[in-house]
């Protein structure tokens, strides 16, 4: 058998000082990095426009090891590559290098993170910039709160769910955000004390700080942790100007909650569950999920100057954004609903069925309580008013100031054409005087958490 060696000729390289790769990019941003947490791999390209192949002579990080950077040059990991049999590019062709990131603490909240990837070739340096801006977590795995803490301002990453025990009272002061992992679940048993403020509120959310596609952040998405559970027996579970989002199951209340100035959004199944709770949302803006944005399975219920605006964009949605019932599912139980008022309130959604859904069951042998009333809201539903609907607005388009799914945008802000301006029913509960956004309402108010812009 004959062995033929193919020998390569010669390459006639570019060698002029204009004969430079072009990067994809002079700046690779990284975004925000939890501390001691490794970023995704960022890809950077780098492209020859010459007309032969041009011979790099290396490729190296300006920091090296010191920085918290990390890169591969197509395969070859190093702080500086420097192979001139492989830093090849031929003509119209690119080379690809991947850029990791890992910080450790710093001990000052956040920090500005900075290195360069310095491109040697022909005598010349190309030069493209790495930013990361660090954050210090502080990291709990498996915790269970079992005599009162506060955290105050705050940053706190969850693994395998955070607990609150019978006895114990967790407040989470203004400007405190608790980064919770894939699956992490918020269960309480005692009392969760919320207390954020309109400048600096309390975030509850997912610990993916990066980007799934350009304009859409993780953040955005359901699915990026578990659920909270208010737990029956729970108790004084107040918040207070709170941002939570990004649940897989959403916020299950089975006891008592008080939600007030909160915005809530981002789940794979209900938003909020109220099964035989007493359950207050004021001022509160809820938006999209997979299933109803409130689900309320008998107990108490009352829902005030609230925007309920469904426009699910990942999944289709599965159930109206409001069902009241008077039975349990799960358990198979009657569950009376004794009352539930919902005033100064939108429901809204993207499906073309109505979006407000009643299930009621009658036994003579059971309590079938089943109580509700709608005062001056605006419901996308067919409907005429009587007993349980005073002064409502029926099936008219809210006109929010901006839905645009396909950029992943929604502004439900009121337009200054919209028919829940001035529609609403003036109420004298102070904490009510002021919308969501911290404007004064008028007399009559807007429907819906946010008073109308003004043109």
């Amino acid at each position: 058998m004959a062995i033929v060696l193919l020998m390569a000729c010669d390459e006639h390289f570019a060698t002029g000082g204009t004969a430079l790769p072009e990067p994809s990019a002079d700046t690779l941003l990284l975004g925000t990095v939890l501390s001691d947490n490794p970023t995704p791999t960022y890809q950077l390209k780098l492209y020859n426009r010459n007309s032969k192949p041009i011979r790099l002579t290396s490729i190296s990080l300006r920091h090296g090891s010191t920085s918290g950077f990390s890169m591969n040059v197509d395969g070859m990991r190093g702080q500086t590559v420097a192979n001139p049999d492989l830093l090849r590019i031929a003509s119209g062709d690119s080379l690809f290098i991947f850029v990791q990131a890992t910080f450790p603490s710093c001990g000052r909240g956040t920090e500005q993170r900075l290195d360069y990837i310095d491109v040697q070739c022909n005598g010349q340096t190309t030069t493209v910039v790495l930013l990361a801006e660090s954050r210090d977590v502080r990291r709990l795995s498996g915790y269970t709160v079992m005599a009162d803490e506060e955290w105050a301002d705050s940053h706190v990453q969850i693994f395998d769910s955070l607990v609150i025990a019978p006895s114990a009272t967790l407040t989470l002061a203004p400007g405190t955000t608790l980064y919770l992992h894939d699956k992490a679940d918020l269960v309480v048993y005692g009392s969760l004390r919320v207390l954020g403020t309109r400048e600096n509120p309390v975030c509850l959310r997912g610990d993916r700080t990066d980007l799934m596609l350009a304009n859409l952040p993780y953040d955005r998405l359901p699915s990026q942790w578990g659920s909270l559970y208010l737990k029956p027996g729970s108790h004084d579970n107040v918040f207070r100007y709170a941002e939570i989002r990004g649940m897989s199951q959403g916020i299950v209340c089975a006891s008592q909650a008080d939600f007030h100035s909160c915005r809530l959004g981002a789940s794979d199944g209900n938003l909020v569950t109220s099964s035989r709770a007493q359950l207050r949302l004021t001022n509160c803006e809820l938006r999209n999920a997979a299933g109803s944005l409130l689900d309320v399975v008998g107990g108490d219920c009352e829902v005030v100057h609230c925007t309920l605006a469904n426009y699910n964009f990942t999944a289709s949605i599965r159930q109206e954004a409001l069902r009241l019932s008077n039975f349990d599912t799960i358990s198979h139980e009657k569950a009376p609903l004794r009352r539930c008022d919902v005033i100064n309130t939108i429901v809204w959604g993207r499906s073309l069925c109505p979006d407000i859904r009643f299930d009621f069951q009658s036994d003579a042998d059971a309590d079938s309580t089943f109580c509700y009333r709608f005062d001056h809201c605006l419901l996308h539903a067919d409907g005429h008013d009587d007993d349980h609907f005073l002064s409502t607005l029926w099936n008219l388009d809210p006109a929010f100031l901006s839905i645009a799914p396909k950029n992943y945008h929604f502004d439900l802000h009121l337009s200054a054409d919209s028919p829940a301006n001035g529609a609403g029913l003036p109420l004298p509960n102070e904490e009510v005087r002021i919308d969501l956004d911290g404007n004064v309402r008028t007399s009559p108010p807007a429907i819906g958490c946010y008073e109308a812009l003004t043109p």
